[in-house]
């Protein structure tokens, strides 16, 4: 807009015989070089490594070398320029911080300050010295009063910025707080329940199955009772340790409820989820609380499933809870897969 306010100057300045087609038709072949040059480096993407990606301070620069020759130029209309040179500092007033901003102000007055100076040194008849030292009183007062507003933009941005990132760290604690369970870090049942929703959605629309592991540990209403609350929480937080071993990435694991457990097992077949699960027990098999007499070792039971294309996760994890409790039938520390 500021190229387009100088170009219709320069329009008006030859239109009016008081500037030559050359001066006219130069400046405002720069005008648009420049305008369509630096819109053509910021939306192709070309300036996005860049720390100013917008090259708000070259675009400024440019502006204001421009203003002051223009200044020179246009000298009927030189008021004018006064105007353009402010609206090219102000370009800047909702990117550039309280020093950039101060120092393209000052700038602006060594440049235009420059030229005001050496014409009415040069020409006087056509720049008269106590008329630019008139115009120059008044680029000061308006570049000082853009420079304040630009440093005070700057302090707002600052802040704003600040409880912007406060409100997202803080929005992610309550996230966390709302979908993990605060014993073992592990999601919740709740949330757990919307991945899987999330993921048999995902099914319809790509026909991958997926399985589902339901644990449960052995006895540990007697590790309650025998060694207290607070070696089952140790217990529950060893398992969930171990288990986030083990599992991949891409595997939702969670606290189903009291010592039970859940793995959501996405791009898997159920021998694939056996196999995780005999993983798992692999490794709880090498620990023992030794803190403890006898030392204490970590076994539990499981139920594996598919889930079938278009069935809820409901249908999945009553199958799922009926192999659970095939395996607790048989003797616990075992596996048992019910594909139904």
């Amino acid at each position: 807009m500021s190229y387009l306010i100088g170009c219709v100057i320069a329009e008006t300045a030859l239109f009016s015989g008081i500037a030559g087609p050359q001066e006219a038709r130069t400046f405002e072949f720069f005008s648009v070089l420049t305008a369509v040059l630096s819109y053509w480096l910021v939306r192709s993407g070309m300036t996005r490594w860049l720390e100013d990606p917008g090259l708000t301070i070259v675009q400024m620069l440019v502006g204001e070398t421009m203003a002051a020759i223009a200044y020179c130029q246009f000298h009927e209309f030189r008021g004018a320029m006064l105007a353009l040179d402010v609206a090219v500092i102000s370009f800047g007033i909702f990117n550039l911080n309280r020093c950039r901003q101060w120092m393209m102000s000052l700038y602006a007055l060594v440049t235009m300050g420059g030229v005001m100076l050496w014409q009415s040194l040069e020409a006087p008849d056509r720049f008269p010295p106590t008329v630019e030292a008139v115009h120059f009183l008044i680029l000061c007062t308006l570049q000082v009063v853009v420079a304040l507003l630009g440093a005070e933009f700057s302090e707002l941005r600052a802040r704003l910025r600040s409880r912007k990132n406060a409100l997202e760290e803080a929005l992610t604690r309550i996230q966390d707080l709302a979908n993990r369970d605060s014993l073992t870090g592990l999601y919740n049942r709740r949330y757990t329940q919307e991945l899987m929703d999330h993921h048999i959605s995902l099914q319809g629309r790509s026909g991958r199955a997926f399985s589902l592991a339901l644990i449960d540990l052995d006895h540990f209403k007697a590790v309650n009772d025998t060694h207290g609350h607070a070696t089952g929480d140790q217990v529950l937080q060893i398992f969930a340790s171990e288990a986030r071993r083990v599992t991949r990435e891409s595997d939702i694991l969670a606290r189903w409820g009291g010592e039970e457990f859940i793995i959501v097992m996405p791009d898997t077949l159920a021998e694939g989820a056996r196999l995780l699960v005999d993983r798992l027990r692999s490794s709880l098999n090498e620990l023992r609380i030794e803190t403890l007499e006898p030392p204490l070792q970590i076994k539990f039971s499981a139920g594996i499933t598919e889930h079938r294309p278009g069935e809820s996760s409901d249908v999945a994890l009553t199958r799922a809870d009926r192999a659970l409790y095939a395996a607790k039938v048989a003797g616990r520390h075992r596996t048992v897969v019910d594909l139904g």
